[in-house]
């Protein structure tokens, strides 16, 4: 009987360490927390939009006819300090004699499904994004903190298969999230639609006149791949600095300070279409976002054309798409490199 070799290669299963990476992050009392909280959220808001609506448009007969009363009094005491031949033409038509609509100021306070819904997915793919990001940056600084890096080294020893499968659970884990909650928010004001709004007219001008529920779904798609990016972004931070506060101290400097210091100092140049937070925007709402380019010239004004300084530039969703991916990869790619050469000690 021959002993096997020791300088064979590991022949552990791919399934059997996703579901134990799964089952290690979906444990973890952070994310537990963070998704009681996005999902508790969800519902809150949902509760207040929906007791904040009514079911029919404008203002009720009890406040019309309160708004006529005040009018009637204000009225009354005007004509009571003037000569009935001028009451007329000073304070004007008698409000008992005019039409009750008249007194109709209230805005209408319906909840409209289609310009309300597409709001409601947006919002909920950037909280769940935000959340994934968190996690992605504290499930990689705490593996390097606790050092059960190492211990999952001497199970599995290949490094870069490693990283992708603790990367496939994450992925796993925050999409599963982003699902139930893009869900929820969605079940719940379509609720709010039905029984407090309508579905009736056309979508709003920022989302324009596409069928609502393929837009939504597009949406969805998009959200859900922005989810994926945040997560894989905070990942990479992670492994490459190997500390979870440093991860999120990244993000803030660079959305709080980096991304408005290159926009004051390439004013000129148009920096925009570059900026992260933009191709953000312009990817989760439907046909993309118009953004200012470059500065003009004084001779390049056309006073014919107006007195725009800059140059729009229109970033669709497959745009600000393919440079989130970009910067994903800037950061991924150094990352799984790093983890692959550096010392794991």
């Amino acid at each position: 009987m021959s002993t096997a070799s020791t300088m064979s290669r590991p022949t552990h299963k791919v399934l059997p360490l996703l579901r134990s990476e799964i089952s290690r992050i979906s444990h973890r009392r952070l994310l537990r927390i963070l998704a009681l909280i996005f999902l508790a959220g969800i519902i809150i808001v949902s509760a207040i939009s929906f007791f904040t609506h009514r079911e029919t448009a404008g203002s009720t007969v009890e406040e019309i006819e309160q708004n006529r009363a005040q009018q009637q009094q204000f009225w009354d005491q005007c004509s009571a300090n003037t000569d009935p031949e001028r009451a007329g033409r000073r304070c004007g038509p008698n409000p008992a004699t005019q039409p009750l609509e008249n007194f109709d100021y209230g805005e209408n306070k319906q909840y409209r499904a289609k310009e309300m819904l597409p709001v409601a997915v947006i919002a909920s793919a950037l909280a769940a994004a935000g959340i994934a990001f968190i996690v992605g940056a504290s499930s990689g600084g705490a593996e390097w903190s606790s050092r059960s890096m190492t211990l999952q080294l001497l199970w599995e020893p290949r490094r870069l298969r490693l990283l992708v499968v603790k990367w496939l659970g994450l992925i796993t884990v925050v999409l599963a999230l982003a699902i139930l909650g893009i869900a929820l928010a969605v079940g719940l004001s379509a609720m709010t639609a039905t029984l407090r709004g309508t579905w009736e007219g056309r979508l709003s001008s920022e989302f324009g006149s596409q069928d609502l529920w393929p837009m939504l779904s597009m949406m969805a798609g998009r959200g859900l791949v922005f989810v994926a990016i945040a997560a894989t972004i905070g990942y990479s931070i992670a492994v490459l600095v190997r500390n979870t506060g440093a991860s999120l101290g990244v993000a803030f400097v660079y959305f709080a300070v980096a991304e408005n210091a290159v926009r004051l100092a390439l004013m000129k140049y148009g920096p925009e279409p570059f900026m992260l937070s933009t191709n953000t925007v312009a990817f989760l709402i439907p046909n993309g976002l118009d953004v200012p380019g470059r500065r003009l010239d004084p001779a390049e004004i056309d006073p014919l054309q107006g007195f725009e300084e800059t140059v729009n530039v229109h970033l669709s969703n497959l745009r600000a798409g393919f440079t989130m991916l970009i910067y994903t990869a800037l950061l991924a790619v150094p990352a799984a490199w790093s983890f692959t050469r550096r010392d794991v000690g």
